[in-house]
């Protein structure tokens, strides 16, 4: 490797490893998120949406664009790109993700009402996703492509950071 593509690879590697760090930090620092003692006796059961129901409807909200943005992505991975389908689901999922995390701001539970590591994810998505626009309007396809899969990655690690015990998702499926 030298020049120009292997600096690139290079670089790959070295934000794959701080985002693994990042993610480490996040999942250490997140209230109950390595909780082994709680999964030790995990029992799973159907959905019980009772504890949904019950939350803030800003709770609901974020609920509900989280599962559209989980949905969505990866129809998008599978879409002809470019396309008008790709297009018009790529706008559902961003305007998904965008209320997902400007709901998030508002969700601060976890942290007797001050921001979590978790809402890292939610500054890191405001950001890559009007950066993942741009790029697909220059022509930018390669980095629009890797800001939008940045972006659904990081929704999938926030998922699971809300799977942790005693959290609304632990408690509709595994209380």
């Amino acid at each position: 490797m030298s020049g120009a593509r292997g600096r690139g690879e290079r670089f790959g590697w070295l934000v794959m490893v701080g985002a693994f760090v990042v993610v480490a930090l996040i999942l250490g620092l997140t209230p109950g998120a390595v909780d082994f003692a709680a999964w030790s006796g995990l029992r799973a059961h159907a959905p019980d949406f009772a504890p949904l129901l019950e939350s803030r409807p800003l709770v609901q909200f974020h609920v509900v664009t989280v599962f559209i943005a989980l949905v969505l992505g990866p129809v998008q991975f599978v879409l002809p790109k470019g396309t008008r389908a790709h297009r018009l689901v790529g706008w559902v999922w961003v305007g998904a993700m965008a209320a997902t995390a400007l709901a998030s701001l508002f969700i601060r539970d976890i942290n007797d009402g001050a921001f979590s590591p978790i809402h890292i994810f939610s500054a890191m998505t405001l950001v890559g996703l009007p950066m993942g626009i741009a790029a697909a309007r220059n022509g930018g396809i390669g980095a629009h492509q890797r800001a939008m899969i940045g972006v659904y990655i990081g929704l999938v690690i926030a998922g699971l950071t809300a799977i942790a015990p005693g959290r609304l998702i632990w408690d509709m499926f595994f209380r």
